[in-house]
């Protein structure tokens, strides 16, 4: 059922791990610019950092929750455990994070119209959650398959939302009306590279070589031996190699891709942001800062475009003057969606200018 459109702009915001640390730094310009948000759907991170604005209505709330986990409280969410079927972890390390941040809120308790999709595992199915725990529909909608165990929802059993909706503008469109502006981080949403990530810094490795001294990763045999593999040296000196764990991360990029691109040929989004977060694997969650400043950039580069969607006055920032709708020539929903070279780009210097 479509909501009526009224002011304001409704968020689409995408799928990608770490990388989705990014919608942060979206938030974060709209609000400085004055530049209301009416609704939210969102797929896997999409969906938590979704519900997390959708309760508190604040960016900075986000921004500070991001930069306090580092690389050791990210892989502790991720262990392995007794419990888990289905997955490598059962989740609930990650479910009580959610419960904490959001407080047992219902989706029927934020403050906006939100959404969140997942996959049912058994019919391949899109669910769309709008009612219900707000916790258990983040935690149903980024159940990554083979690392988290699927999340019973009803009769359902749920995975990733990216599975079949890494963006979902679409859905976004249906249940709350235009405009639409869909955020993009998923991998290969900027187009797939030859090569897997990003080459590991020598800060990695030491951190991956004192991770294995701990008493906890000795007991935890499924991360350890993840660990030795990414300190494990290529063959034949290149500076990188295609492992099993490599190829099937580049199988559900390019499947990924391919899923996004069909949805664009059936219904376009108002506004389609791409910020730069290409050097920033799913997992690399202590780079937040560098993903919130590539979203900064890339909702930047449109601003036009957002105050002109948002049908509001331009907001002059300090220092300077604000961009004017006069400029913004949109494109029909026919047409492509927009995104120019700057946002394809982001901030080219932000991503690869932290990892911590």
């Amino acid at each position: 059922m479509t909501e009526s459109a009224g002011g304001g702009l409704v968020l689409a915001l995408g799928a990608g791990g770490a990388r989705g640390l990014a919608h942060i730094g979206v938030l974060e310009v709209l609000a400085e610019h004055g530049l209301p948000v009416r609704a939210i759907a969102g797929s896997s991170i999409g969906a938590e950092i979704g519900a997390l604005y959708a309760l508190y209505g604040d960016p900075e709330i986000l921004e500070q929750t991001a930069l306090g986990v580092d690389w050791k409280q990210t892989l502790q969410l991720f262990l392995p455990d007794g419990a888990a079927m289905g997955g490598v972890c059962s989740g609930r390390k990650i479910m009580a994070f959610l419960e904490s941040h959001l407080h047992g809120a219902t989706i029927e308790d934020l403050r906006l119209p939100f959404l969140a999709v997942a996959t049912d595992l058994h019919s391949g199915e899109e669910v769309v959650l709008r009612s219900g725990s707000a916790a258990g529909a983040v935690r149903a909608s980024l159940s990554l398959p083979g690392l988290l165990a699927p999340y019973p929802w009803g009769e359902r059993l749920l995975i990733d939302g990216g599975v079949v909706n890494p963006v979902p503008f679409d859905v976004a469109d249906d249940a709350f009306g235009a405009p639409v502006v869909a955020v993009a981080v998923h991998q290969g949403a900027r187009g797939l590279s030859a090569l897997p990530i990003d080459s590991r810094p020598a800060s990695w490795r030491s951190q991956l070589r004192a991770l294995l001294d701990q008493p906890w990763a000795r007991r935890a045999r499924p991360v350890r031996e993840w660990l030795e593999e990414q300190l494990a040296e290529p063959a034949g000196g290149r500076s990188w190699q295609w492992r099993a764990r490599s190829v099937l991360a580049q199988a559900i990029n390019i499947a990924q891709a391919q899923v996004v691109q069909h949805r664009l040929a059936a219904h376009r989004p108002a506004l389609y942001l791409l910020p730069d977060v290409d050097r920033i694997g799913p997992f690399e969650f202590y780079k937040a800062r560098a993903a919130i400043a590539a979203g900064r950039a890339a909702a930047r580069a449109h601003l036009p475009d957002l105050y002109a969607l948002a049908a509001v006055a331009p907001r002059a920032p300090a220092g300077g003057s604000a961009a004017s709708p006069k400029q913004v020539s949109m494109e029909p929903r026919t047409g492509e969606p927009r995104t120019g070279p700057q946002a394809d780009r982001g901030n080219g210097s932000a991503p690869g200018s932290s990892s911590g």
